[in-house]
């Protein structure tokens, strides 16, 4: 197997290494004065915080299955350019890459998608812990801005609905930036791809005048027009890039108060939703039709655009009794994107119908294109302290939320030759939303502690859809597509965890939650030919998950083991009205929906080893995660169906080795493997598989001072796989890329 070449590789990495150090400067110190000293060795968990319930509290101390990414972990894998780069290799968390951000989705503990549909993730996604998803395209993954830059990443797995709230069912994704810091400070990073001739660069600038007052700055561009899959008719790639962000943030702090403001905008066109066409033999095509892997000739180009623009306010002010918490954002996102709804060409499609690889002439000129504004003001904040000699600590918080998007989209369907229609649909969804939260724990014993979170959510959402003719202007669709309408809900969501410490580094805990996702409106309602008609509204699900693990420090290892079982009614599902290019009726790409599909149950074990050694004259890092995870809808029209985009099996390695030749030079080597086995796609019978696949990806180089000089190659077994596949259309994974990274730190 090629795994086994991946470790002999590592291996012979850091034996190089290990040699190369001892043989220059035996006599050295292990740490490089850098890194290894800023107290993010994966060993000492302890030193690593995490806000999950809230406030800061070490990684060991959490009761509950969570993972850090900190900059120092992300830097050495090169820095996340994605939000696929951010979460690869998580345990229990799986991105749907469509390619394009404005769709890809996360997933975590077999969480429900719904990608290619206008509603809220099954995920929450949270920037300095305020809520960012939603909205009808682009909300459902995080755009670079938000992965710029980041001080880390807090992953956390399972119902975080009492504290959290919405949409976090499969758990919660939490970013958080880099404030101003108060010292004077940056970095440049330069990045250049060979395969893509891609060109990548990222400035940040850090300074503090006096002890209370700190500036940062920051952008990121990148300037990419190749890629890896290619549209010859339109002669353009469908994942190039262009374009950049930019971030400013002014930071006081004295005894007492701590506020940060922050301004940021991206302006990006950003890499287009792909697709490959695979039709077997059948009664429409008798010879059956495959495009090549990696070149899809598409009569519309296809297109992705995104535009960001926030400001955020961050207080923290210490009462002595309670320290106040608070965290405002305004975001504007503009998100567009076009693609070819049959993918193949009208002179493609003649010529196939003349050759006799079709039995109708189509006409091969289908496509969509959507533009999206969507203006999200949230506000969170809350009191945090404690009381009966810190024994006790508590919480108590507010929320708000109000979103309104805009979303215009223009279909074109040419079911056979010269004949056209199109359609123009405008949806407006409004979606406000407010909540009150708490929290409480108490340590029993020196050794035992529980704690309850409770939360109130109240929910309004309003939509307004029109459907005209795009020819004549004239309304079209009846009832089903045109409608002005509303729904209000609300939802108690709580969680209860007994934790017990039966040694100094160790404890095992026990839980029980809920949460739920809000339920909604399809926005996209499809063409009226359509065979299976999509429903306007669908309604919350929601989740009780139970949880059980163990975690602490075995010498110098951390070791984090997790079960869970997660009961969800309503469940919200992915479907499509039925459409298909081999389907005479509507030979175009399927439209996604979304719909309640009764109860389901989904379960899982999730595992992670860490740790650093000293090897030879260097210090290795080590990272080992897995998680084994499954589930089926139990009842309803579907009961007995495996739930969707579950694969059986997560698992990743990441290994890093460190080694100072003397005071000024230091060579490192970073070895990052990750991989994916079982599952289904689909919630169908059949469906089809996801494909397995274990991608390995190498970083090395040399560091001198304050630069950093790297080579990386990606996928470097260039492993053909899928990412998405389904009865006519297949997605693939990027091929193998190398290039070269220089960074320096001041």
């Amino acid at each position: 197997m090629k795994s086994k070449g991946v470790w002999a590789a590592g291996a012979a990495l850091v034996g190089l290494f290990s040699a190369l150090g001892s043989a220059a400067a035996q006599d050295e110190p292990s740490s490089d004065g850098g890194d290894d000293d800023r107290g993010t060795r994966a060993g000492q968990r302890d030193l690593i915080v995490v806000t999950a319930r809230r406030r800061q509290e070490s990684l060991t101390d959490l009761p509950a299955s969570a993972a850090v990414l900190s900059d120092d972990y992300l830097r050495e894998r090169g820095g996340p350019r994605s939000a696929e780069d951010l979460l690869a290799g998580q345990a229990g968390v799986r991105f749907f890459d469509t390619t394009s951000p404005v769709n890809s989705e996360v997933s975590i503990r077999g969480s429900s998608t719904a990608r290619a549909t206008d509603a809220d993730p099954s995920v929450g996604l949270y920037r300095d812990g305020v809520y960012i998803g939603g909205g009808a395209v682009g909300g459902r993954s995080f755009a670079r801005v938000d992965i710029f830059d980041a001080e880390r990443v807090e992953i956390l797995r399972g119902v975080q609905g009492a504290l959290y709230g919405r949409n976090a069912v499969g758990g919660a994704v939490n970013l958080i930036t880099t404030k101003p810091q108060f010292e004077n400070s940056g970095y440049l990073d330069l990045r250049y791809t060979t395969q893509t001739k891609g060109k990548e660069g990222q400035l940040v600038l850090n300074a503090s005048p006096s002890d209370e007052w700190a500036f940062r700055v920051g952008v990121d561009g990148v300037h990419q027009n190749e890629g890896f899959f290619y549209d010859p008719s339109n002669d353009v790639y469908f994942d190039r890039q262009e374009g950049a962000d930019y971030r400013g943030q002014i930071r006081y702090k004295n005894d007492r108060l701590d506020v940060t403001l922050l301004g940021e905008r991206q302006d990006l066109d950003v890499p287009a939703i792909t697709y490959r066409v695979v039709i077997a033999p059948g009664p429409i095509f008798p010879l059956g039709f495959v495009q090549p892997p990696f070149e899809y000739d598409h009569s519309t180009a296809p297109f992705a655009h995104q535009e960001i623009t926030a400001g955020g306010l961050s207080i923290e002010y210490d009462f002595g009794w309670a320290t106040f918490h608070s965290n405002t954002l305004i975001r504007q996102r503009n998100s567009e994107y076009t693609f070819d709804a049959d993918g193949i060409t009208p002179e493609f499609a003649l010529q196939a119908f003349l050759d006799g690889l079709v039995i109708f002439p189509l006409g091969g000129a289908s496509f969509a294109s959507v533009e999206d504004e969507t203006q999200t003001i949230a506000e969170v904040a809350y009191l945090t302290g404690d009381f009966v000699d810190e024994r006790a600590n508590w919480l108590l918080g507010f929320e708000y939320l109000t979103q309104d998007s805009d979303s215009v989209r223009l279909t074109q369907t040419n079911q056979v030759a010269g004949v056209f229609t199109r359609t123009l649909a405008d949806v407006d969804a409004e979606y406000d939303s407010y909540a009150f939260f708490g929290s409480l724990g108490f340590d029993l014993t020196e050794r035992l502690n529980i704690s309850g979170e409770l939360r109130y959510t109240n929910d309004d959402r309003s939509e307004v859809s029109t459907l005209v003719d795009d020819f004549t202007g004239l309304p079209t669709g009846g009832d089903a597509f045109n409608f002005d309408t509303d729904r209000s809900s609300d939802n108690v969501s709580y969680k209860t965890t007994l934790a017990y410490r039966f040694a100094e580094d160790w404890q095992i805990y026990g839980s029980v939650g809920s949460s739920y996702r809000a339920g909604g409106f399809n926005s996209n309602l499809g063409i009226p030919m359509q065979p299976v008609p999509i429903p306007a509204a669908y309604d919350d699900e929601t989740t009780r998950e139970y949880e059980g693990g163990v975690k602490g420090q075995l010498g110098d290892l951390y070791v984090a083991i997790a079960g869970y079982v997660a009961e969800a009614d309503d469940l919200i599902v992915q479907r499509d009205n039925g459409c298909s290019v081999t389907l005479p009726e509507c030979p175009v790409a399927p439209i996604s929906f979304l719909d309640n599909a009764g109860e389901a149950r989904n379960w899982g074990v999730e595992a992670e080893i860490s740790g650093a050694f000293d090897i030879g004259a260097g210090t290795l890092t080590a990272t080992v995660a897995a998680s084994r995870q499954d589930g089926e809808v139990t009842d309803g029209p579907l009961a007995g169906t495996p739930t969707a985009q579950t694969p059986d099996w997560l698992a990743s390695s990441n290994l890093h080795y460190r080694r100072q030749l003397n005071d000024r030079i230091g060579v490192f080597a970073n070895l990052f493997v990750y991989g994916q086995w079982g599952g289904t796609q689909e919630l169908t019978i059949p469906s089809p598989p996801l494909d397995n696949y274990q991608i390995v990806n190498l970083r090395f180089g040399v560091a001198y001072d304050g630069i950093e000089f790297a080579g990386f190659i990606n996928n470097v077994f260039d492993e053909q796989y899928l990412t998405f596949q389904e009865a006519t259309t297949q997605r693939f994974g990027t091929p193998r890329t190398t290039g070269v990274e220089v960074r320096y730190s001041f």
